[in-house]
């Protein structure tokens, strides 16, 4: 197997409100080709066929213009879903508390998702739910890197 990274931006925007419910933060498009992915990664001895099972391994959160006011201490939770082409039926793939202290970064592993049937799509859709503990006063830029094993 191999680890490989996913990259996506997306930006939250201004929360002027605290919600005592969880509210939609962003949502991330992209075109995936895991055949090619996995080619490149074995020298082009194995495809997407070979490939039977895709989990997350891990997620880095990081607000790229984070200041003591907008944070990620903001948020008291936040979850990411994936859907795609292949599986529209969206697949929660992390959900998470954090601190009510300073922060720009946050990292954690995978909860054991099986993605295959995701990744075997080329449009994926991530999308981001949050609750917030504090209002935002500017949109916030965030950078995920999601780190996923395939086997």
């Amino acid at each position: 197997g191999f680890d490989t990274t996913v990259d996506f931006q997306l930006a939250i925007p201004a929360v002027p409100i605290v919600s005592p419910f969880e509210l939609p933060l962003g949502q991330f498009q992209y075109t995936f080709n895991l055949d090619s992915i996995v080619k490149a990664r074995t020298a082009g001895n194995f495809g997407a066929e070979d490939v039977k099972s895709i989990k997350v391994k891990e997620f880095n959160i990081n607000i790229t213009d984070a200041d003591p006011q907008n944070n990620l201490a903001n948020f008291q939770s936040v979850r990411i879903f994936i859907h795609s082409n292949t599986n529209n039926t969206p697949a929660e793939l992390f959900a998470v508390t954090f601190l009510d202290t300073y922060a720009s970064t946050f990292k954690t592993v995978g909860n054991d998702v099986e993605l295959i049937s995701y990744l075997k799509g080329s449009d994926i859709t991530y999308s981001m739910y949050g609750k917030n503990r504090r209002t935002t006063s500017k949109p916030l830029n965030v950078v995920i890197s999601v780190i996923v094993r395939a086997s």
